[in-house]
């Protein structure tokens, strides 16, 4: 067994689109987006105990990406990749009943020498 870090960014479409709501408004719930994301992840103990960084929030229109690092121990990269995959999913659907879809998951996994 191996210790692995998979580098991970998340998109997320918000659920605003411009029909909705205006720029101002949206500004005014990034704040709330942000910790109903941040409280997803942390509420999943297997999830928050493997995360090794800080959650990184950036927006681009209705959207946000978030990126951290996933860390585990296991035999190989695809199996660290699908660990953590599952650990994901299992927030997927507490965050699409919020109103968040994860539109695309970026991960890449590289061993570490102990």
């Amino acid at each position: 067994m191996r210790d692995y870090e998979v580098n991970t960014a998340v998109l997320f479409h918000t659920g605003f689109s411009d029909g909705e709501c205006n720029r101002l408004m949206f500004e005014g719930m990034k704040e709330k987006i942000v910790e109903d994301i941040r409280s997803a992840f942390e509420k999943d103990g297997t999830l928050s105990q493997n995360i090794t960084s800080n959650l990184d929030f950036t927006f681009s229109g209705y959207k946000v990406n978030v990126e951290y690092t996933f860390s585990c121990h296991d035999e190989n990269e695809a199996e660290a990749e699908s660990f953590f995959n599952y650990c994901l999913q299992k927030i997927r659907q507490e965050l699409e009943e919020q109103g968040y879809t994860m539109e695309k998951v970026t991960c890449e996994s590289t061993g570490l020498d102990v």
